[in-house]
């Protein structure tokens, strides 16, 4: 029970009062407010330490209004934080400016810049590193000020009386004040701590420090309000001073010095918190020595401590373990879930597992808007949707001068923010599929990287489509033109803070992402966050510096910000927070996850550069002080609240297992009927029907395909459930992006280079005079030339998109001599180049179930025709392969099972004049490797391998594919019975389940 309120007497000192932090503690505040009102006949201005209270203390002041108030006193009590009674201070438009936490950052940058012995001390191994780094060096500088500056509190009063005289003069002596406290700290700090840490800090100490840095501003604000309540005492009102938590020893002692001076003009309360009938835990009630050591209980303390647990609300108390992450959030849920069944309208969530209470939060969500959810654990803005589509165009235009990688290029392209239409100028319904589009074009080429490559795969598409008779995709080059743009602006940029923020923001608007921005509500946030880039006519705005610092500080900025949730009205309201923030709050129910003996209690980050000891000798915030704070809030909420549920997880990541917290284990030892249940997630049980093998029948109102390509019937081949999700079904898994450099689409460049490089051979053997006709050598001698220049000249757009790239180049020029050898043992045969990259095809005809007769075409592309000289009715068909030739003695192996050259001879054989081949059978097939073994001797390189036995091979491929057709179209069930080795890569794999018969 709290201490009655003091009666307020004429004394020239603060009253101190305290009160117990349990259920009734609003009401004893609300109370000890009003009394003090009618004892003063004034309003009181009440200031709280911390602002969580704030809501709650105004809503008890009006339900414990006292009635027949006067009339100038029934307002509310002023009410408020003291960081807001800090900014309301008099005068405060004549403080120095504050500096935004960009502007001090940036002056960190300027002062490294400035002094090379700062630059070689203060390194980091990456631009967001530094920033970090320089946080904490800002951290640790406002912890030196707030050590020193209490020292000239009285000087700060004393000229803060004359400030209307000059503000200029008082800002020069207010600094000059400042330089003289840092000399004389100075000296002591160094003889206290001598490594090069501290020498750091100092130095950047003396650079940084200045009036606009926060805690000048505070005492600033404190010498204000002390000399508006001096100067008219008649007015200044009764002072109430709640002490919420523990204050860090500077603090306390230049609050208590304010006190004590604002009490000589007006009556001053200072209320704390009485922990006698609260505390549950010996450090809750002793707290700290003056050595900064947990101070051990006496007897009767102990007696004390163990009449607050048996006298507590332990019987609503619940402890709940659960053995995994997910079982945990599902816990913390269904306790949730049942607090709001048992009509509770106000719930925490105590976010002590963070992780686990995001979790819990996205399964609550079922319940809509009913249910309000409040999140003050500081959510990252960069954890947004908005945020992170910010970061894909950050991301794209800190790509090299190449250009971006395919993922990065798509993952800016398909985020929700970009308007396609507003940025390419066209209607929505010429935008629709674009993108997607433009992810198959890359994928199906495996263009990874660079503008050039992305350009050569969509020139390619679209000249694929030009020759299918389809629409090719004009506006993809428009589009990657525009960002490549874009993207050459920041490169080109002489950046410094001014320009690229205007950059920036020309980019979102130019691009529809700041109108898109503008209608969400994180986005709306983030939007005011780049402003604080806009520094005006500041110092800073001309601050020079490369590109990736300067994201890596605005990436920085943005990860330092918290995002806000738009407010509603709901039936019921969950408020997710950290234990410091149900300090003095009412709540039905509290359910706090992770109270486990790793994470209850939580303690801050160390500081970087200071130890704990330096620390308590600069009176700052401790180890200890933060482990007692933390057993008073926990002490606070299990006694002020009726039903507190406690869930941790009983087993690490590791599957060690974790205890509950210390402070836990040790009131069970006072409650040793106090049992533990385990969380167990509800199981239901039904008859099952096991899948005994993956097959499928044809649905008849299912069309079957009347075409069909060569990789196609391989897949047939392979297993013809396969074929049927694939080519029936259409189902296709999403394509990736390979790790490294595939070689797709150099594999099409070769392609094309060796069908160029064969036309002009061609065309130079029709010229009388040609040096290729002069010998063998001649010959040899030109065909190496060519083929190195139509290689350079194919591979340099790829090259230049992606450098990547000009190891392939390389290694195939290594080929060209080998392949010029082949190429004219082959002539010396009778065989001659005839045509390439040839589209051919033929017709099967079979009869259906219903007796209706069928026709479908097996057709593809041949890479190459030749014809012999020495037999004016044979020709041969070569296919060319970027792999070795003991691939392609597999692949001949399996010959039925691909019969890709199979497919191309009966193609010519059945139609010679639609493959400009007039009079000729196709004799002779080969699979020609464009990767041949060059450590071997030149004579034993063996660069093709040829079709074996062909006219029996073509017999029995003819019969195969009749049968394979007939089954197809007859609807029989089709069954997954392929080997292993085609299961590994089977886009059907998750859906047949062979794997688990």
């Amino acid at each position: 029970m709290s201490r009655p309120f003091p009666t307020l007497k004429e004394q020239k000192q603060p009253h101190a009062w305290a009160i117990a932090p349990n259920a009734s503690a609003l009401k004893s505040l609300a109370e000890g407010i009003w009394n003090c009102a009618m004892q003063t006949k004034q309003r009181p201005l009440v200031v709280l330490s911390t602002a969580g209270p704030l809501m709650g203390v105004r809503a008890a002041l009006e339900k414990y209004r006292p009635k027949d108030l006067p009339s100038h006193i029934a307002f509310l009590p002023q009410v408020m934080s003291f960081n807001d009674w800090l900014e309301a201070a008099p005068g405060a438009w004549k403080f120095p400016k504050k500096q935004t936490d960009l502007e001090r950052w940036l002056s960190v940058y300027i002062n490294l810049r400035k002094h090379k012995i700062l630059q070689s001390w203060f390194k980091a191994e990456s631009e967001a590193g530094a920033w970090g780094l320089a946080q904490a060096v800002i951290d640790a500088c406002d912890l030196l000020s707030e050590s020193v500056v209490p020292l000239m509190q009285g000087e700060i009063n004393s000229l803060a009386q004359n400030q209307a005289l000059d503000t200029e003069l008082w800002i020069k002596k207010v600094e000059t004040l400042l330089d003289q406290a840092i000399a004389k700290a100075y000296v002591g700090l160094s003889r206290q701590v001598v490594d090069q840490e501290s020498t750091v800090l100092l130095a950047f100490w003396r650079y940084l420090s200045s009036p606009g840095d926060p805690v000048m501003r505070k005492h600033l604000a404190l010498a204000a309000h002390l000399q508006a309540a001096s100067t008219n005492q008649s007015v200044a009102r009764p002072l109430i001073w709640v002490e919420t938590a523990d204050p860090k020893p500077i603090d306390q002692e230049t609050m208590a010095r304010y006190l004590h001076e604002y009490s000589q003009c007006a009556p001053v309360i200072n209320i704390g918190m009485d922990w006698y009938s609260v505390a549950l835990w010996s450090e809750a009630l002793t707290g700290q020595d003056a050595e900064g050591q947990l101070q051990a209980v006496d007897s009767e303390q102990q007696n004390l401590i163990d009449r607050n647990i048996q006298a507590s609300f332990h019987d609503g108390w619940k402890l709940l373990s659960a053995r995994r992450f997910e079982e945990l959030a599902w816990a913390a849920a269904k306790s949730i879930e049942a607090h709001l069944v048992a009509g509770k309208t106000n719930i925490a969530l105590v976010a002590q597992d963070r992780l686990a209470a995001r979790r819990a939060r996205a399964l609550l969500s079922r319940f809509g808007p009913s249910l309000r959810i409040r999140d003050e654990t500081g959510w990252k803005l960069s954890t947004t949707r908005a945020a992170a589509s910010l970061n894909s165009w950050l991301e794209l235009i800190r790509s090299p001068k190449e250009g971006p990688s395919a993922s990065a290029l798509l993952e800016f392209l398909q985020n929700p923010f970009f308007d396609l239409a507003h940025t390419l100028q066209k209607s929505s319904e010429a935008c629709v599929s674009l993108v997607a589009q433009l992810e198959d074009i890359l994928i199906a080429s495996q263009a990874k990287s660079g503008w050039e490559t992305f350009r050569i795969a969509i020139e390619r598409a679209n000249a694929y489509s030009s020759s299918r008779g389809t629409v090719p995709h004009e506006s993809l080059l428009e589009l990657l033109i525009l960002l490549q743009r874009h993207h050459a602006q920041w490169l080109e940029l002489k950046l410094d803070c001014e320009n690229a923020y205007a950059l920036l923001q020309s980019n979102l608007q130019s691009m529809g992402m700041a109108q898109e921005l503008e209608k969400d509500s994180a986005g709306k946030q983030l939007l005011e966050v780049l402003k604080t880039f806009d520094l005006g006519a500041g110092a800073y705005r001309q601050i020079s510096m490369r590109l990736p610092e300067w994201l890596s500080l605005l990436k920085t900025i943005i990860e330092e910000a918290s995002y806000q949730e738009v407010g509603q009205q709901a039936e019921a309201t969950l408020s997710i927070l950290p234990l410091s923030s149900t300090r003095l709050r009412e709540f039905d129910a509290v359910v706090l996850v992770g109270c486990d003996e790793q994470q209850l209690p939580a303690f801050s980050e160390p500081p970087l550069f200071f130890s704990d000891t330096l620390n308590r000798l600069l009176k700052a915030s401790t180890l200890t002080a933060q482990y007692i704070q933390q057993a008073r809030d926990l002490s606070q909420l299990l006694i002020s609240c009726p039903q507190v549920d406690l869930l941790w997880q009983s087993k690490s990541k590791s599957g060690e297992p974790l205890r509950p917290s210390a402070w836990i284990s040790r009131l069970r030892t006072q409650l040793p009927d106090w049992p533990i249940l385990e969380a167990k997630p509800d199981t239901y049980s039904s008859l099952s029907d096991p899948l005994q093998e993956a097959v499928t029948t044809v649905h008849p109102d299912i069309a079957l395909p009347i075409s069909m390509s060569p990789s196609a019937y391989k897949a047939l081949r392979d297993c013809p459930y396969r074929y049927y999700v694939r080519s029936i079904l259409g189902l296709r898994k999403a394509k990736e992006f390979e790790e490294g450099f595939d070689a797709s689409l150099a594999g099409q460049v070769l392609h094309a280079l060796l069908k160029n490089f064969f036309q002009a051979l061609k065309t130079e053997e029709q010229k009388p005079h040609s040096s290729i006709h002069q010998g063998e050598d001649a010959r040899r001698a030109w065909m190496r030339e060519h083929l190195t220049k139509y290689s350079e000249k194919e591979f340099e757009r790829l090259i230049k998109g992606d450098a990547r790239v000009t190891g392939t180049l390389r290694d195939w020029q290594k080929q060209i001599p080998s392949f010029v050898e082949w190429q004219l043992q082959r002539e010396a045969e009778g065989w001659q180049y005839h045509d390439a990259e040839l589209p051919v095809g033929f017709m099967v005809t079979l009869t259906d179930p219903d007796g209706v007769q069928r026709e479908i075409e097996i057709a593809g592309r041949a890479d190459r025709f030749d014809i012999n000289t020495n037999n004016s009715t044979a020709a041969a068909v070569i296919d060319y392969k970027n792999q070795g030739i003991n691939k392609i003695k597999k692949r001949a192996d399996h010959l039925l099972d691909d019969p890709q050259l199979l497919i191309y001879a009966r193609a010519v054989n059945e139609n010679a004049i639609a493959a400009h081949l007039p009079g000729r059978n196709i004799e002779q097939a080969e699979w020609v490797s464009l990767k041949a073994d060059l450590k071997k001797a030149e004579d034993k390189i063996v660069r093709s391998y040829p079709v074996e036995q062909m006219p029996e091979m073509m017999v029995q491929f003819s019969e195969q594919l009749s049968d394979d057709l007939e089954v197809l179209w007859a609807r029989k069930p089709m069954k997954a019975f392929a080997p292993d080795s085609v299961c590994q890569y089977c886009e059907a794999r998750g859906i047949c389940r062979k794997g688990m018969w």
